[in-house]
């Protein structure tokens, strides 16, 4: 393909993105990523948790982190920036082209982007919360990509998203299917996934 169609392909999934975030306080794409690069990180992410790389997710920032069970059950694994995963590395570049869009288009002035997997086995959930620590402040949208196979209304895993003065938005976790938000103004929740784990990359562009 010629590269300046794929330029032009690129910049109208961004515009689809933050055009959502307009219009519905988030925005939501299911073409974001080629086909090839959810396989790849679905892959990536199986063997992790085969091989007992990941690691239960805590709560709050660095210096004050606990596990509540009751409250979140996932297991984590954060993408490393110099990763030598290929597929980790599309994943990132891609993102950073869209940092450099938002910064180009809306001025947001982000710097950085961090991102881990995660993995959400079967009856395992997120209650409702906002994606910011009370001591930092640098996190500025979230971005959750689903990494899932042939993902059907019966097997559960919404994200439940919250908008103030809206009407609650159901989304189920397709593969391919990335969700892009405001961190500070979006409440949401993930409910359990019914008869299999939950797969996706939580992420966040920060300042």
């Amino acid at each position: 393909m010629d590269n300046s169609i794929e330029l032009k392909e690129e910049e109208d999934q961004f515009e689809e993105m933050i055009q959502g975030l307009i219009d519905n306080r988030f925005g939501c794409s299911d073409t974001f990523f080629d086909g090839s690069i959810i396989t790849g990180l679905q892959h990536s992410l199986k063997h992790l948790c085969d091989t007992n790389q990941m690691q239960s997710a805590r709560m709050g920032n660095k210096n004050d982190l606990k596990q509540d069970l009751n409250y979140r059950g996932d297991t984590i694994k954060w993408i490393e920036k110099n990763t030598i995963n290929a597929f980790e590395s599309q994943f990132l570049k891609k993102v950073d082209s869209f940092r450099n869009h938002l910064n180009k288009t809306c001025f947001t002035s982000i710097i950085d982007f961090e991102s881990h997997y995660a993995n959400y086995e079967q009856n395992s959930f997120y209650k409702k919360h906002i994606d910011q620590f009370k001591t930092d402040k640098g996190r500025q949208y979230s971005l959750v990509l689903y990494l899932n196979t042939d993902w059907l209304a019966e097997d559960g895993g919404l994200l439940s998203l919250y908008p103030e003065g809206a009407k609650q938005c159901d989304i189920s976790p397709l593969g391919g299917r990335m969700i892009f938000f405001k961190r500070d103004e979006m409440e949401h929740e993930v409910h359990p996934s019914f008869t299999r784990n939950r797969l996706s990359i939580a992420g966040w562009l920060k300042r």
